[in-house]
């Protein structure tokens, strides 16, 4: 039997939301291009509580909680991802 479990919603996550204010606020600001760090996120990425382990359980909930809605928030998610890349520094 499975077990009967809930994914926390995304949109009530501070790191997804936030992220994506501020992605929001750059876009209304005029920014056109990012800038991502490649040694940065290279260090983050594979952190079990990084962004990719994090988008992952973030996608899950917009499949569990949005499905009647048309999945809308997997693009603000990656937008949300886009800002977190950008601002990711390296571990020194």
């Amino acid at each position: 039997m499975s077990e009967d479990r809930t994914t926390p919603y995304w949109a009530e996550d501070p790191y997804w939301v936030e992220a994506l204010e501020r992605f929001v606020q750059a876009r209304e600001a005029g920014t056109q291009i990012i800038t991502i760090d490649l040694n940065a996120i290279e260090e983050s990425l594979f952190n079990g509580d990084g962004p990719a382990y994090r988008l992952m359980e973030a996608m899950a909930s917009v499949q569990e909680h949005e499905g009647y809605d048309g999945y809308r928030g997997a693009p603000r998610l990656v937008l949300a991802l886009l800002q977190h890349l950008k601002e990711s520094r390296p571990n020194r």
